[in-house]
């Protein structure tokens, strides 16, 4: 049995970021321009 989503997004693409209040930052993962707040959608590769 799958337990549900935690929360209603559509499945990540690599490369996507968000901030804590929703903000999309995927360009600024994407230029490795990181800040303290910034949660990566998906752990990173390896």
């Amino acid at each position: 049995m799958n337990p549900e989503p935690t929360r209603e997004t559509p499945d990540t693409q690599p490369g996507t970021a968000h901030q804590p209040d929703g903000t999309d930052s995927s360009a600024e993962w994407n230029a490795e321009i990181a800040d303290e707040n910034m949660i990566p959608d998906q752990d990173p590769e390896a």
